[in-house]
């Protein structure tokens, strides 16, 4: 018995071709969609400190970092059953805490319905004298010497008017009360808002509202995939400048550098401390060659000012320089990708010579 042997058609081999590019394409596609949702669940959370919102939304980076990487079907299922878990334990508790917090606000209310029926009170003695004064009032017609009712009718308006006076002063003293409280609370809650997001030594941004905005640009530009360029700043030889003179002057080439930088930045772009003579600059929407170009003109302007030390050094001239490394967002990136190209590309500013602007193109 012979055995028979067929050649198959070549355009089998395309159509599985076909296929299996489909496939990879729907691949792909569910795993963007699936990034984008996971993007949206972070959004959902709450930036409270009971809920610890930073670990939930670490979680889900891993679980979409999981997604975009893992091939294996086994692994991808682990990740979605523990992601799948911690969403439900964050909803569960963020049940729990708005219940919580809903008991609460019925507490206030209740304090407040009890405040406000003390303040009724006060109101139905202040009309009690009123009324009262209305009845003496006419009383007065009962009279009938025209000089007794003259000087009655005199008398309880002068009672009325010292009884409405008394009112009035109380009540606005009340309001100023109130008035003062709120505005103190509003001031020292918006100094403690700016506190805790601000450098204290520069008036920069901190390190933490620079990982905040750094993540929300991130999640946003997975969505819509919105441009923006992370510029890494150092100033250059920075320890040789706190030996020669002091940290105190240290801290004012540091302010300086602010300073300018603040002069020829937009109001949208977002300066930060990164840390110690390390600063970022985040520019929205921006290209590669727009970075370049604003990275170029900073460092130009550094290099060409000169500040005074004071009487202390005679008066001397200071000059210093900044390197800087460029990135941008590219598809696919996190906060901790982008930030270290940016990282990188400014490490290799330094070695090649300082003073000079170095992007992740130029990194091996």
């Amino acid at each position: 018995m012979g055995f028979f042997f067929t050649k198959k058609d070549d355009s089998d081999k395309e159509s599985l071709t076909e296929k299996l590019d489909e496939c990879a394409g729907q691949r792909q596609l569910f795993q963007q969609a699936l990034k984008s949702l996971l993007v949206l669940i972070k959004d959902f959370s709450f930036d409270i400190k009971e809920l610890d919102a930073d670990k939930f939304k670490k979680q889900m980076d891993t679980l979409s970092g999981e997604f975009s990487l893992s091939n294996k079907i086994s692994r991808i299922e682990a990740a979605f059953d523990s992601g799948k878990d911690a969403i439900i334990n964050y909803i569960n508790n963020k049940k729990s805490y708005f219940k919580e917090r809903e008991n609460e606000l019925k507490s206030i209310i209740d304090l407040l319905t009890k405040g406000l029926s003390v303040i009724n009170e006060e109101n139905i003695e202040f009309n009690q004298k009123i009324y009262d004064k209305s009845i003496a009032i006419g009383n007065i017609t009962l009279l009938d010497d025209i000089k007794k009712i003259k000087d009655s009718i005199k008398s309880e308006v002068e009672h009325m008017q010292v009884v409405i006076r008394e009112k009035q002063t109380s009540g606005q003293r009340q309001i100023e009360i109130l008035t003062r409280e709120l505005n103190a609370l509003k001031c020292d809650l918006e100094k403690a808002q700016t506190a805790s997001m601000t450098d204290g030594l520069t008036g920069a941004y901190n390190r933490l509202a620079m990982d905040n905005y750094l993540e929300k640009l991130v999640d946003k530009s997975v969505i819509s995939n919105a441009p923006f360029a992370l510029l890494m700043m150092d100033v250059d030889n920075f320890k040789k400048i706190n030996d020669s003179y002091g940290h105190q002057i240290g801290d004012s080439v540091l302010v300086a550098l602010i300073r300018q930088c603040k002069e020829l930045i937009r109001k949208e772009d977002f300066l930060a401390r990164y840390g110690g003579e390390e600063f970022t600059l985040i520019l929205p929407n921006a290209s590669l060659k727009n970075a370049v170009k604003k990275g170029t003109e900073i460092c130009r302007a550094i290099e060409l000012s000169c500040y005074v030390l004071g009487e202390k050094f005679g008066d001397q001239k200071l000059s210093f320089t900044i390197s800087v490394g460029i990135s941008t967002f590219q598809k696919g990136d996190t906060v901790k990708t982008v930030t270290e190209r940016a990282d990188n590309a400014l490490y290799l500013a330094k070695k090649t010579g300082k003073n000079k602007v170095v992007t992740e193109k130029e990194l091996k």
